[in-house]
């Protein structure tokens, strides 16, 4: 991960988060409560990262080996080997190094009948201008992933409107950190349940 500037994280952050270690309370409650971060429309899931939220993601799609997980470039070697352990194949677009987003032209010509899922991160703390990508990937039946990992603005972004899946991590090198946990806003309601029995 690369931070981008200095973590906004404080002593009384710190010491609140040892007390939670101490004497958590009421997990279940405290989920919800994250939960509804953006809205009371229960399409969000709270997660231990982004990385586990994507393999559940995977575990609820339950793709056929040899599918293909189109991803921009540039992210973490967790996210592919993750699409490794569901016998899936990562396939890497190029970016735009104008924009840092994948360039339109690569994504098209990436995109095979077995391409399932396309994977767009937001780099070093910007929010790309997605909607060329997200379009020419609904063209073609691909489920959107938005990675907002490095992208989290508080409730001014929460997430982009034509991704299926936004994920939002607050990992120690995040700029808002929570040293640990995400959330992953979930479009489609069947879908979104898969994923709450299997983390159940």
């Amino acid at each position: 991960m690369w931070a981008r500037t200095q973590l906004k994280i404080g002593w009384r952050d710190l010491f609140a988060g040892a007390m939670y270690c101490l004497f958590p309370g009421n997990r279940q409650r405290k989920a919800q409560e994250v939960e509804t971060f953006w809205s009371d429309a229960d399409d969000t899931i709270a997660a231990y990262s982004v990385r586990s939220g994507f393999h559940l993601l995977l575990n609820a799609l339950a793709l056929e080996p040899g599918d293909e997980i189109v991803f921009s470039a540039l992210n973490v070697k967790g996210m592919v080997r993750i699409v490794g352990w569901h016998d899936l194949v990562a396939v890497p677009v190029d970016l735009d190094i104008a924009h840092m987003g994948p360039s339109l032209e690569r994504l098209r010509k990436a995109i095979t009948p077995r391409s399932k899922v396309l994977v767009v991160a937001h780099l070093f703390g910007t929010h790309l201008d997605l909607d060329p990508i997200f379009d020419l990937a609904h063209e073609h039946g691909l489920l959107v992933v938005e990675d907002c990992a490095q992208a989290f603005a508080g409730h001014d972004y929460p997430g982009h409107p034509k991704a299926d899946i936004c994920m939002f991590s607050f990992g120690p090198l995040k700029t808002s950190t929570a040293l640990g946990g995400a959330l992953i806003r979930v479009k489609d309601p069947v879908l979104r349940q898969k994923m709450r029995d299997i983390q159940a």
